[in-house]
């Protein structure tokens, strides 16, 4: 058994009509994809597959929550999921994926596994920058931070990133959960 065959969808045969199958995914779907940068996940993916004459419309909607690690402390931070992916699938003669919302896939395929899919849809919804909330990094990492500062070096960029980082320690209180 394949690491992603609980993601294969068979296309060929399915009769004309609406037809939905749910599937998870977690933190092994993601070491199966061989992504470190995220550190844990659990996500409710709903496929709903129209298929109307010769197209199969997939719908794919994510919820749940994904953990990367934080910009600032490397902490993880919760990045909530709620997208939804939609393409349009089609038999031809060869693969083609030109289009953005057709897919065209070979006569002699019966199925279509939507893992890729599922991964690169999963991979937008996290954001360039993923940092917690102001107040919320771990205290021990933005005091090393803070201590590592060197006034008058770096750029713009950096300067912001310690005046930042400076004002969340300010306003942090005191934390019993961070003893280390």
């Amino acid at each position: 058994m394949g690491k992603f065959t609980a993601y294969k969808v068979q296309l060929a045969g399915l009769q004309e009509g609406r037809f939905e199958q749910e599937m998870k995914v977690d933190t092994a779907f993601f070491k199966n994809m061989e992504n470190t940068d995220v550190l844990s996940a659990d996500v409710r993916v709903l496929l709903t597959i129209d298929h109307k004459h010769d197209a199969y419309h997939l719908s794919l909607k994510c919820e749940g929550q994904l953990q990367v690690p934080c910009d600032r402390c490397l902490d993880p931070v919760e990045i909530p999921v709620d997208t939804t992916f939609e393409v349009t699938v089609k038999y031809g003669p060869t693969y083609s994926d030109e289009a953005d919302d057709v897919l065209v896939i070979p006569y002699e395929d019966t199925s279509l596994n939507v893992a890729y899919m599922i991964y690169d849809t999963l991979m937008l919804t996290i954001p360039l920058r993923h940092v917690h909330a102001p107040g919320k990094c771990n205290r021990a990492m933005t005091a090393m931070l803070r201590s590592h500062r060197h006034p008058g070096g770096g750029d713009a960029d950096d300067e912001q990133l310690a005046e930042e980082t400076l004002e969340e320690a300010e306003s942090q209180g005191p934390d019993d959960d961070s003893q280390e």
